[in-house]
Order: C-alpha cells, then structure tokens, then sequence
C-alpha cells in the first residue's frame, strides 16, 4: 500500500507540473528505469484523476514483470536460446531497412507510368502476351416477353452503329431484367455460357461463329452482342494486359532504385570514411 500511496503522489505530482528539469524514475529494475514522461504516454487523455492513477499502477505492474522475466531469461536460457537477441536484431534491422526503402520509393516514384512507356513495353514483349482462353467484348441484356416494343429492340440489337446502341441502352434500363456491357472490358469467353440458356457446347460454338446471339425461355428473351473475339493463343490486346504491365514496369523501376540506393550509399560510405575495412 505505501509503494502505491507514493507511486500516486508521484504521478499526480508530474501531471501537475510536466516540465521538470530533471526527471526522477518511477521505478527502477536492475539497470533499467520509468520515468514519468514515458508513464504518460500510456495514460489516456481526458481520463480522470483516479482512472489516470489505475492506468498508470497496471502499466508499472506490467513493466516491472516484463522487466524481472527478462533478467530471469537472460540468466537461464542457454547459448542456443541465447540466439534469440541476434535474431531480433536482425529483425529489427531488417524492418528498419524495408521501412526506409518504401518510404524513398514512395516519394521517387509517385508518377505514375506514362502510356508511352506502357506502349513500347508492349510492343518489344508482346510475344509474352499470348492469350491462354478465349477473350470478348459483349453487350448482354435479358428482356421479358411482355417488354414493349420487341420488335424496334431487336433492330438495335442487331445494328453496329453508335447511335442505335445508344437507343438499345436507353431501352435497357428501362425495361430490361439485366443489362451488362462490362465497362467495355474483355472477359473470358467461357463466363458467356453462364448468361444465357442452352446446351454450353452448343453455345460455345456460336459464340465463336456466330456475332449476335438469341436466345428464348418461358418468360425472357436473351440477347448476346459479340463486339470482338479474341483466341487463345494469339496475341491478348494491350488494353487487356495494360494492368499487368503497368505493374511490371513499376516493378522494374522498384528494383533499379533498390540497386541506384546501394549502389549511392556505399559510394558515399566509402568517400566520407564511414567504412574501414582492416
């Protein structure tokens, strides 16, 4: 009780008065000491005198235990488990590098990659590029029999121009169950056969062979637009591997300022003498 009566006194005493030209330790445990600065921060603000003292007493408690288990530790573990600190440190050192990489990388390396590079990388490598599943851009929209007028729907359905188009995408939101263009994106041809009824052998056929698909159930008409097909084995289009390269040259430029920075810092220890080797 008189160890916590004086911890308390000691706590209020520098909430009260912060700046003290030298701090006495709370507590001492072998070499290693608390100080009250260091108690605080641990202390939630806005938190009331007595709560204050109770978030304060379990944290000494904890840090006089830790600190105890530690010297036991030290005392006991063999040279093996000794092993433990060196890998900590390396951790530690480790951690340390990785964080002030990724901090330089950030700042150097915010532009984003220019779609001339994007280009230029795509033409020298597009032979690693080579499509492994059919790919497709499709306008897709399922209408239900009693849907008005049918028959203008399917004659836009049917044309290739923009503004027809335009008129079938107006007629979709309106009166459509589904209607997708997949923000003009590819995908794999083999998600199709999932959209609409059928036998799937029978669908993937006309898919390939076929650029407008009709399909009918009980109560809905299916309409499947083939915009573009892509084959497997033949070259993926740039807009479809864009992502992957972008993320591969900013990869490239990771890896040649990782080696620029080594390359700089030992350059610079060695003319200012940080390194001696004997």
């Amino acid at each position: 009780m008189r160890h916590i009566i004086a911890f308390t006194v000691i706590f209020t005493l520098f909430s009260c008065q912060r700046e003290q030209p030298q701090e006495q330790p709370v507590v001492q445990v072998f070499e290693s000491m608390l100080y009250p600065s260091e108690l605080s921060e641990f202390v939630p603000k806005g938190a009331s005198p007595e709560d204050s003292v109770i978030f304060a007493q379990n944290f000494v408690r904890n840090w006089v235990t830790q600190k105890l288990l530690l010297h036991k530790a030290i005392e006991n573990l063999s040279f093996e488990q000794h092993k433990i600190q060196k890998q900590v440190e390396e951790y530690r050192t480790s951690l340390l590098i990785h964080e002030y990489k990724r901090k330089l990388i950030e700042q150097r390396l915010k532009d984003d990659i220019n779609e001339i590079e994007i280009e230029e990388y795509y033409r020298k490598n597009e032979q690693n590029f080579v499509l492994s599943t059919p790919i497709a851009k499709v306008v897709f929209c399922i209408i239900p029999k009693n849907a008005p007028n049918q028959k203008q729907l399917r004659k836009w359905f049917l044309s290739d121009k923009e503004e027809d188009q335009d008129k079938l995408e107006d007629y979709c939101l309106s009166n459509a169950k589904k209607y997708d263009r997949f923000n003009n994106r590819w995908i794999e041809a083999k998600f199709l056969l999932n959209l609409i009824p059928g036998d799937p052998q029978a669908l993937s056929n006309e898919i390939f062979t076929r650029k407008n698909i009709e399909k009918e159930d009980e109560n809905n008409f299916y309409y499947l637009k083939i915009k573009e097909l892509k084959r497997e084995r033949t070259i993926a289009p740039l807009d479809y591997v864009r992502d992957e390269i972008v993320l591969i040259l900013k990869n490239k430029k990771k890896l040649q300022f990782e080696h620029e920075l080594e390359k700089q810092i030992n350059e610079e220890g060695r003319q200012k003498k940080y390194v001696k080797f004997h």
